[in-house]
């Protein structure tokens, strides 16, 4: 899909067109930055007493988790971290890059490359947070873009599994805060 999409392999062309030991340090991090996003949103919104805000993110959490799962078990798709070799060098070496590794080595899933869950669930806790918290929301933009653009450029994710994640992410988001299962007094239908 990606050729069609974006003209090429962007994932596997991307990093070996480009490499620069920097930005795969800062792309790597960002994405396992991935980890603070979706924990600190709803324990920063706890930790200041507002409960229904941290259950509102979760819940779009939930939504993203759950699109991206049933998606996984009905159309399984192995990402280009196991269909292309790794990228070799400084690339591959830098701090960051050997911790992202170390972390998939213990428990990276084949079949669950579309949508990226990553950059659904950052991009949902980000969306989400911004309308309870928009100072925290704001400082989550940042790793949330880096993120989405390191997924493909660090070989995790084909372009159109970051793409697709993006929508699935503002989807879910956009749910949760319609809430449309609820009528307008506040009461379940």
């Amino acid at each position: 899909m990606d050729p069609l999409v974006f003209g090429g392999q962007v994932s596997y062309v991307w990093i070996r067109r480009y490499p620069s030991g920097f930005w795969s340090a800062i792309l790597h991090l960002a994405y396992f930055a991935y980890y603070a996003v979706i924990v600190l949103g709803p324990v920063l919104l706890v930790a200041r007493g507002r409960q229904e805000a941290a259950r509102q993110v979760l819940f779009a959490m939930m939504i993203a988790f759950v699109v991206c799962y049933v998606t996984f078990i009905t159309f399984p798709v192995g990402g280009p971290y196991y269909a292309f070799p790794h990228p070799e060098g400084e690339v591959r070496e830098v701090w960051s890059a050997r911790l992202v590794y170390w972390v998939l080595s213990g428990g990276s899933s084949f079949g669950a490359a579309f949508p990226s869950s990553h950059v659904a669930a950052t991009v949902t806790t980000t969306t989400a947070l911004w309308r309870h918290w928009r100072s925290l929301a704001a400082w989550f933009v940042p790793p949330t873009v880096l993120l989405t653009v390191g997924t493909v450029y660090c070989q995790m994710h084909y372009g159109i599994d970051a793409t697709s994640g993006v929508l699935v992410g503002l989807f879910a988001a956009w749910v949760a805060m319609r809430r449309p299962w609820e009528r307008h007094d506040g009461m379940t239908a």
